[in-house]
This record gives structure tokens, sequence and C-alpha cells, in this order.
């Protein structure tokens, strides 16, 4: 799974060489040739009798070298700075269908065959985080428990029956899912799993969202969930700036990107 995190830090970086932030006032500006008549006119000017000391004008010529080599400088910046604005910008069309997680998306919509992730991070370990999956209204569906949990990011996957934390996939007691619509085989019976539980359907199709929550130093608390949308379109500022449209209506910075599913 594809980090994005250190994008927009290189787009800072060398926004302050952007092609605005180096542009000089044309009317006071010297170029190389203007330079060079006036080097030209002192030399024919100067007294006879006490002529240039030719460590002034040696000191002159670098001077000018100086100049123009940061003028190329500036010109070789400015490529850099195009050159990433496009990689930006073709990495960022690129993700157009994919599903992100961004901070701020509350909700994930749920498509047929497809899934929702939510992400977090745990402050402290804990042995007794759980999910509650809601309705995009915040209508209680179910209450998963999932146990222990060391400290750092959690991640989950859900595709309406099955739940996968941190890429491995959780047992569920359908016995305890609230879930009471079942599969049924061609011949209109119903599917039991392993232990002989009937196997809940799917929830079908729609927005949902996860709510987290684990026991820290002795309080049950609500971790902060990002969940899962898909980028709809991509928008790129006047100031080159990447920001993503997602289906819902959220928008995101490119640098904001914690997950992209793949």
């Amino acid at each position: 799974m594809a980090e994005v995190n250190n994008v927009g830090t290189a787009q800072t970086a060398l926004g302050q060489y952007s092609s605005d932030n180096l542009a000089v006032e044309k009317d006071n500006e010297l170029g190389k040739n203007e330079f060079m008549e006036l080097l030209v006119a002192q030399m024919n000017n100067q007294n006879p009798l006490e002529p240039q000391d030719n460590t002034e004008f040696i000191a002159q010529l670098a001077q000018f070298s100086q100049v123009e080599g940061t003028e190329n400088l500036n010109s070789t910046v400015s490529d850099m700075a195009g050159d990433l604005r496009s990689s930006q910008a073709l990495q960022a069309s690129s993700m157009v269908g994919q599903s992100v997680i961004v901070p701020g998306n509350e909700a994930g919509y749920l498509q047929t065959g497809d899934l929702i992730a939510g992400f977090a991070e745990l402050p402290v370990t804990t042995t007794n985080l759980s999910v509650q999956i809601q309705t995009a209204s915040g209508q209680s569906l179910e209450t998963i428990h999932l146990g222990h949990h060391g400290q750092g990011p959690v991640s989950l996957r859900w595709d309406g029956a099955n739940l996968e934390m941190d890429g491995e996939i959780i047992e569920l007691d359908r016995s305890l899912l609230n879930r009471k619509d079942y599969l049924v085989d061609e011949e209109g019976e119903v599917l039991t799993d392993s232990a002989g539980n009937p196997v809940p359907s799917p929830y079908p199709p729609g927005g949902y969202k996860f709510v987290m929550s684990a026991s820290i130093d002795g309080k049950n608390e609500t971790l902060d969930t990002a969940m899962s949308g898909k980028v709809d379109s991509v928008t790129i500022g006047s100031n080159s700036s990447v920001t993503l449209n997602l289906a819902g209506g959220t928008k995101a910075a490119l640098s904001e990107v914690k997950q992209i599913l793949d």
C-alpha cells in the first residue's frame, strides 16, 4: 500500500523557486549585452594617463560571471519545479477511480463487490480494541470486538460481510451479528458456515463508517478514524497545488493521503 506523505514537502520546498517568486523588475534589469556595452564604453573613455587597474577590470568580469551563473541557476531550478508539478499532476490523475484514506472523510461508500476502509492511530497498546460499524447517518449496525492491538496505526477493511485488520482476516462469530438476512443456495436453503451457523448476507451498497474505540489509561476512548473515499476527479490550482475530489464531496490535498487502497 503506497505512502505519499512526502509529496507536499517537496512541493513546498520548491515552491519558493517558482517562476512567480523568481521574477524581477525588467525595467531595472542589466543584461549581458548592456553590461558589455558599459564595460567597452568605460575602457574607451578611460584616462590614458591613469588606465583602469587590471585587478579592477578582472573583478568586474568576475562580477558579471557571478550574475550570469545566478541567472542560469534560477532557470535550472525553475525547470525543476515545472517538472515536479508535471509529475505531481500525472501522479494525481492516475488516482482517479482509486480509493484513498484522508483525514476528515467520515464515511465511505460501499459498492457491490468492493470494500471500504478505515484508519486510526492507537496512542498506547490496548487489550480491548473494538469497532462499531454504522450507517453514514450514525445508525449502529454491528459492534465487533477486536481484542489486543499494539500502539500505532490500525487499518480496517470491510466488504459488507468480512472484516480485515492490518491485512489479516478477522474470524467473526456470525451468531453474534445483528444481520438477520442470510445467504441461500439455488434451492433456497440457508447456507451455513463450518460451525453450522447461518451465513448473513452482505450489507447492501451505501454509506458506512467505522467508530473505533479502546481502553486508554483505564477509560474507553473513541479514536479519530478516517474513512476511505473514491477519487472522482483532481483539481490543479493556480499555484500548482493538487486537490483530490472524493465521492461525497470531501476534498483533500495530495499530501494528506494516508493510504491508497489496492
